[in-house]
């Protein structure tokens, strides 16, 4: 029983003819007639006589047109007390995002529906570094963050779900002489300093950055910043390099340029949370991304 079908049942009993269900359903007289025709026979039950000057339902489409209305009825009223439950839901649902990084389309996108579904829930966001993320979430301190899928697959606590693949993003300054051309190779930055947080557990790694240079054929010298501020400052003034994903701001500023090298290939960041999070908002969230 298709929707087409029940409505063409619909428009034929209220309007005792084929003709001026087809004018309100702006469909064929054919289309109507083939609807019904299908309903009848996939049910094996005559639901109109057809007479010369008007349609007429059988005792059988009598009873079925009510029963009908009243599940159709039935069906309004719970959306309604569906939608009502909806706007009561409510509580605090938390996100964390690194440092510096700005917000994804993707993720925009999933947290303003779940605002306009659920108005009374309210949403807190942190910028915190990878490893307060990490343990965060673990402990549930956290609901949800956006990480590299490299780095949560070996936690067997949390689940996640694909958000955006991020292009990795060698940062430099503006008077670097390697600004702005293209094929360019790690090795044309053998003689440049590479600026990482002095975070161990920071996403671009020491031993990383190292073991991908010494692929590429030399040891980088590399120099620890102690935040991101001082980051960005120490390549703004041209005392090294940073690698960045396409999305924190350091890729973004005016006096930097960055460049996209074989070596250091796209990386895939997801949303995680906790299976064993207690938060009921976590279940809700996640069931209204299927609707985004």
């Amino acid at each position: 029983m298709t929707s087409s079908q029940v409505e063409c049942f619909f428009a034929a009993a209220e309007y005792k003819s084929f003709t001026k269900a087809a004018q309100h359903l702006y469909m064929t007289t054919a289309a109507v007639s083939k609807n019904i025709q299908a309903l009848e026979r996939e049910l094996d039950v005559t639901l109109f006589w057809r007479g010369r000057q008007a349609l007429s339902l059988t005792p059988a489409g009598a009873l079925l047109l009510e029963s009908m209305k009243r599940s159709r009825l039935s069906f309004s009223y719970a959306l309604e007390e569906a939608k009502a439950l909806s706007k009561d839901v409510s509580g605090t649902l938390s996100f964390g995002f690194l440092k510096g990084q700005m917000l994804d389309d993707r993720i925009r996108s999933l947290i303003l529906e779940f605002e306009k579904n659920y108005p009374r829930a309210e949403i807190k966001v942190v910028w915190e570094d990878y490893r307060w993320l990490n343990e965060a979430v673990a402990e549930n301190r956290l609901d949800f963050a956006e990480l590299m899928e490299s780095a949560v697959k070996r936690n067997p606590k949390v689940r996640y779900m694909p958000v955006v693949k991020q292009d990795t993003l060698l940062v430099m300054p503006k008077s670097h002489p390697c600004a702005g051309k293209t094929g360019l190779t790690l090795a044309d930055f053998r003689d440049d300093p590479f600026i990482l947080l002095a975070d161990t557990e920071s996403l671009y790694s020491d031993r990383m950055v190292r073991s991908t240079c010494l692929s590429a054929g030399f040891d980088p010298e590399i120099l620890y910043a102690p935040n991101l501020d001082t980051q960005i400052f120490w390549v703004e003034l041209n005392k090294g390099l940073a690698i960045a994903n396409s999305h924190p701001l350091i890729a973004h500023r005016q006096a930097v340029a960055s460049a996209k090298l074989r070596e250091f290939p796209p990386e895939d960041f997801v949303l995680v949370w906790n299976e064993t999070s207690g938060n009921p908002l976590v279940r809700v969230f996640l069931e209204n991304t299927t609707r985004v």
